[in-house]
């Protein structure tokens, strides 16, 4: 507990610390503490739109995820206006003509029908087009408005302006050089909109003008048609819809690096330059291990309550525990138990072959001489070549696919090499009996090199003399491994076990290549049964909600296994 002397002291010392921070560096931290918290707030801005869908920004994210996906079923970025308040964000159009020579023609929306429609709306030479896929929002009943040529209106077309879409564009063909006029209105009551004329070749604006806000008689506005070509009119905005697409995307990047900017600030004015030096340093690993590490596991939590899959390009909802419920009390509690199973037995294997194998091999290669040294090398060598690559050559071995067409029960190389002595070898990965055994070879011949080779050097570190005293005390070679080299290897034992058992946990590049989780379900192993719902079924949702709840399983049996090693293992030696 503290005294008051202590407490004294350290506020004297916080004092001397701020006498000593310069004008200078006080100015800086205040500027980064204002500036952090601009980039934090448009960040959690972006956040709360885009991943978290908080319900006052609604309207907002629902135009954008329209946006992109309008966007990209038409093949362009997104671009166009925002309108919070209304249904849409672009331009009401009336009635449009375009002059080209000899050439004319028109549009008049008057002529279509309310509401959707998958076909184009077609004039004279002007045209809303439309896709099988895409219904173009296209018609709207409007209060009686009067064009000042005359002509009145009780309905328009519109441009929502959510994307530059050719397909959500009045679009033209000329032959020549002319002149677009169109009756328009912004869709917002007061602000106009900007309407571009667009070279549908190379994407370039041509011309431009501005929709006027609705009041009183609409009047024209007119753009030139530079050249021969085909053309579209679209819409942008005071407030586009690109920036608020690229925040949403890029929310938690502006997170961290407004949080790290306002914490910076603060250390400025709290602490001299000599200690912010370090603290710079640190912070671009702090930074990487936040976006790279941590962020993924916490948004991991996210996906798993909605109902996100990985082919969805619009905008994913919230839908509380019903992942976790398909988990433990519909069909996915079958293939979760089912999966956990065939991971249990493939950890107790693999975690008994690298334990048993490797002290087995340290104890037969523990001789320094250069004949051991070549084998321990070539043991040990198995473990740096990429998993993948053993895979494909296992196999061969194993299962050659040339001869497995054929029929033949010798198909592989394993089984025409028993076959020469008599002996038919199963179908060691056609099999459901037989194709984890299969893969656990592969492991086996991978792992026992590298458990040999940390054996070896906590066996080097065992003094002579215990074995000496042992010897004389009568001790044959099995009593001297029983009571003094395996109780002394506890350590390396435990080590071993807590990795290899998180490690075949996690096992999956062996089960992919080799099996991909078959036959049937005989390797369906817990990572290779994840990555299936997510890339081959396309439930990115209810892949999160299994990969969390086997992060906890793991992290529950990790520490169990930590903490009874802390009561049961000697690390004296």
């Amino acid at each position: 507990m503290k005294t008051a002397a202590d407490r004294a002291w350290n506020k004297e010392v916080r004092l001397k610390e701020k006498q000593l921070i310069s004008k200078r560096q006080r100015v800086s931290g205040i500027v980064l503490i204002v500036l952090g918290a601009l980039v934090l707030s448009v960040g959690l801005f972006g956040w709360l739109a885009g991943d978290m869908q908080l319900g006052i920004f609604d309207d907002l994210a629902d135009q954008v995820y329209a946006a992109r996906e309008a966007a990209q079923n038409a093949g362009t970025k997104v671009s166009g206006a925002l309108d919070m308040a209304g249904e849409d964000s672009g331009v009401h159009v009336f009635y449009a003509e375009y002059t080209a020579g000899a050439e004319n023609g028109m549009i008049n929306a008057q002529e279509f029908e309310l509401g959707e429609t998958k076909k184009s709306l077609k004039g004279e030479g002007l045209q809303f087009p439309g896709t099988k896929d895409y219904l173009n929002l296209v018609v709207a009943e409007e209060e009686t408005v009067k064009l000042d040529n005359g002509m009145e209106f009780t309905q328009s077309v519109k441009l929502p302006g959510a994307g530059s879409s050719k397909y959500r564009s009045l679009k033209l063909t000329v032959e020549e050089a002319g002149t677009l006029t169109v009756y328009a209105t912004s869709s917002l009551a007061d602000q106009e909109r900007r309407m571009v004329l667009v070279n549908t070749k190379n994407g370039a604006e041509v011309a431009e003008a501005m929709a006027p806000v609705p009041s009183g008689t609409v009047k024209a506005v007119t753009l030139a048609i530079p050249e021969a070509g085909t053309f579209y009119l679209s819409t942008k905005g005071d407030i586009p819809l690109a920036p608020l697409s690229t925040i949403m995307n890029i929310a938690i990047v502006l997170i961290l690096i407004g949080a790290m900017l306002l914490f910076n600030g603060i250390m400025m004015l709290i602490q001299r330059w000599e200690r912010m030096k370090d603290l710079f340093f640190v912070e671009p690993v702090i930074l990487f291990f936040l976006l790279f590490v941590y962020y993924p596991l916490i948004d991991l939590v996210r996906i798993s309550f909605t109902d996100m899959g990985i082919l969805t390009t619009g905008k994913q909802e919230f839908i509380g525990w019903g992942n976790y419920n398909w988990l433990f009390n519909q069909s996915g509690a079958k293939y979760f138990w089912e999966s956990l199973r065939i991971t249990g037995i493939y950890t107790f294997w693999e975690v008994a072959i690298t334990v048993a194998g490797g002290m087995l091999l340290a104890l037969l290669f523990n001789r320094m001489t250069r004949t051991f040294n070549a084998f321990r090398a070539i043991v040990f060598m198995p473990k740096y070549i990429a998993v993948s690559t053993s895979a494909v050559v296992f196999m061969w071995i194993l299962f050659a696919p040339a001869a497995g067409n054929s029929g033949s029960q010798a198909d592989g190389i394993l089984n025409f090499a028993l076959s020469r002595f008599g002996i038919t070898g199963p179908r060691w990965l056609l099999d459901e009996s037989t194709a984890l055994a299969g893969v656990l070879i592969l492991t086996a011949w991978r792992v026992v090199g590298y458990a040999m080779m940390i054996y070896l050097s906590a066996m080097q570190g065992i003094p002579k003399d215990y074995y000496e005293a042992a010897s004389i005390d009568a001790a044959d070679g099995v009593q001297q491994f029983r009571f003094i080299t395996v109780p002394l290897l506890a350590p390396t034992t435990l080590f071993l076990f807590v990795t290899t058992f998180i490690a075949s946990m996690k096992v999956f590049q062996s089960v992919d290549v080799m099996t991909g989780g078959g036959p049937g379900t005989a390797t369906n192993v817990m990572v290779q049964w994840i990555y299936n719902l997510t890339f081959k079924d396309f439930r990115t949702a209810r892949g999160a909600a299994v990969s969390l709840v086997f992060f906890l399983l793991l992290l529950v049996c990790t520490a169990a296994t930590m903490k009874y090693s802390n009561k049961s293992v000697n690390y004296d030696s």
